[in-house]
């Protein structure tokens, strides 16, 4: 018996063992040959592993049990890339080695936070730049932060509701049209693969719950109030790559772990970096100047963020949140992103963590760090994923994030 990745599966391999789905619910019985049709229900049901029968005489070998060719600049990269983090470790050696392939599958993007700009300008106004002392004003609207559209409280109140329904989510969407043409749009696309065509929000919310639509109704109205920011100075096309992706590796993450709700951690995901926007947004220039000092320190944004913001972006995200009337829960996980746990934290909080590593690490988009953080191995711990799982979670991330993403943002 030995265990074995999900895209690792041949046909007519032996499964070892009974494969249950994370609700305990029986897939396949042991002593089953497995057949391409089975192998496409495990990757559909997000299994990361299996148990198979192993057989000396009849081990199928491939080309996908090699290490992908690379070369010498490849290695130089991700070498400075992943310095902060021990290769020897198991986990980070398994997102190397996967990072190696994605190079090799030009799936490793590499790009600009920041559009152009006069760096004589940004060197001499270093010197002159002073901590803000009033962040939280913008809490208190003293600096008119502008309150999010009228429907997104409508359904962050549906929501806390226990007697909420579908029907009465779908109504409140259906006041915008454009809000109820994207959900749709999400709704059908590959992220969640379903076999027949949504086309009510009353069905949506049938077939994948009320508080999954509502999460998704609610991450779209966010990401649209955003839309406004130039993209002359930031890239918000790769920023919100980064959020999304962060947001799908969390709930995908959820799908393995009992007792973790999962549109909550998505919704941590999704919105974990929306301080950093209202920084860009209110102080352009101060965080243009921060940015640079950062590289030039070798130091992480929200290492330098409390010197010239008074605050990091996770904890005035997080109050943010509060403000918007987003539950403590969530608040929680956005403050906590970027935390160096001491002992294990809670498993969402942990979730939401190791997803922006995650999704930091293998390139998909950027959140304006030049640099890959050390993987806090005590967040990792807290989930209880084997490291063998990791490629299969990031094949999922990477098969839903092109669709996904185009329907959130652009």
């Amino acid at each position: 018996m030995k265990k074995i990745n999900v895209y690792k599966i041949k046909p007519g391999m032996i499964l070892g063992q009974d494969v249950v789905n994370r609700e305990g619910r029986l897939l396949f019985l042991k002593n089953l040959a497995l057949t391409k049709k089975e192998i496409r229900t495990l990757k559909m049901w997000g299994i990361p592993e299996i148990t198979i029968q192993s057989d000396p005489q009849k081990e199928i070998q491939g080309p996908t049990d090699a290490k992908p060719p690379d070369n010498k600049r490849t290695r130089e990269f991700l070498d400075n890339w992943f310095e902060k983090n021990d290769i020897q470790n198991p986990v980070i050696e398994t997102v190397y080695d996967l990072c190696l392939n994605r190079f090799q599958n030009n799936q490793f993007e590499i790009s600009s936070f920041f559009g152009k700009k006069d760096d004589t300008i940004v060197q001499s106004f270093l010197n002159k730049i002073k901590p803000i002392k009033n962040m939280h004003l913008l809490l208190d609207d003293k600096l008119k932060l502008p309150a999010l559209p009228t429907i997104f409280s409508e359904i962050s109140e549906a929501i806390k509701n226990p007697k909420c329904s579908g029907k009465d989510i779908a109504a409140i969407v259906s006041k915008d049209p454009s809000l109820s043409a994207t959900l749709l749009k999400i709704v059908n696309s590959a992220y969640y693969g379903l076999s027949e065509k949504v086309e009510s929000l009353q069905y949506a919310a049938m077939a994948l719950g009320t508080r999954q639509v509502s999460s998704l109704a609610l991450g779209i109205t966010v990401i649209d109030y955003f839309k406004g920011i130039s993209d002359q100075r930031i890239n918000m096309q790769s920023f919100w790559r980064h959020s999304v992706a962060c947001g799908i590796a969390a709930k995908t993450f959820a799908t393995h772990i009992k007792g973790v709700v999962s549109e909550r951690v998505f919704i941590g995901g999704l919105l974990h970096d929306i301080g950093r926007l209202i920084f860009l947004n209110y102080y352009p220039v101060e965080f243009n100047a921060l940015y640079h000092q950062a590289q030039k320190l070798g130091l992480f944004l929200y290492e330098v963020e409390p010197k010239y913001l008074g605050i990091t972006h996770a904890h005035f995200g997080s109050l943010l949140a509060k403000t918007w009337n987003f539950s403590d829960n969530i608040s929680r996980l956005i403050h906590h992103h970027h935390d160096n746990f001491k002992t294990q934290p809670p498993q969402e909080v942990a979730i939401v963590s190791v997803s922006n590593w995650l999704v930091t690490a293998i390139g998909i988009g950027s959140s304006g760090e030049t640099g890959l953080p050390a993987l806090n191995m005590n967040a990792w711990n807290a989930l209880g994923i084997t490291q063998s799982a990791l490629e299969s979670i990031i094949k999922q991330i990477d098969r839903q994030i092109v669709e996904t993403v185009k329907f959130f943002y652009e």
